[in-house]
């Protein structure tokens, strides 16, 4: 928790990489409800987190939260009915959604400004030309933050893409980055 705050404090991203069962969601929801209590000290900074997962997770990060953090007003961002909540984004603590509907839903969603944009299971994004990379990227939030089990599966062209979302323009272009990992 000190240093994903520490991490707040300078302004930077940050990636979570550990192994499964470390207790990331914990720790990120920890840092949120923290957040949450400042934010409520300060009315004119107020804005929702955004937390992108893996369908499978969405529900793991509800009941996480309603077990960590019972004051957090979370809202389940994802499935049909979601065009009906749409006007509850800005009045929650937490948004929960997935990497298809952010894709789907981008255009509405790159207009709010997030205080966190989390990505869980980030190497979801580990291709920097997918749409679902390219829709991270577009999110708008104060702060950012990774969290993946592997931040490299394959080459290291996948950490510039999570870098590019967390600390946009820290390693440099794609290419020139890719020419300095192969050297």
């Amino acid at each position: 928790l000190g240093w994903l705050t520490g991490l707040q404090q300078l302004e930077m991203g940050g990636c979570l990489a550990d192994d499964m069962g470390l207790g990331k969601t914990v720790q990120v929801l920890a840092l949120l409800e923290c957040r949450r209590r400042f934010l409520a000290q300060h009315p004119d900074q107020q804005a929702p987190s955004l937390v992108v997962a893996p369908k499978s997770l969405v529900f793991n990060w509800a009941e996480e939260a309603k077990r960590f953090a019972p004051d957090m007003r979370v809202l389940n961002f994802t499935g049909i009915e979601r065009e009906s909540l749409r006007e509850q984004l800005r009045n929650c603590d937490l948004v929960l959604t997935t990497y298809g509907t952010l894709r789907r839903d981008i255009a509405d969603l790159k207009e709010l400004t997030f205080d966190y944009a989390i990505l869980d299971e980030a190497q979801a994004i580990k291709n920097a030309q997918s749409q679902s990379a390219k829709s991270c990227r577009l999110i708008r939030s104060r702060h950012r933050l990774a969290m993946t089990g592997t931040p490299i599966e394959n080459h290291l062209g996948e950490l510039w893409s999570l870098f590019e979302f967390i600390n946009p323009g820290m390693l440099g272009a794609s290419s020139a980055f890719q020419r300095f990992s192969k050297a």
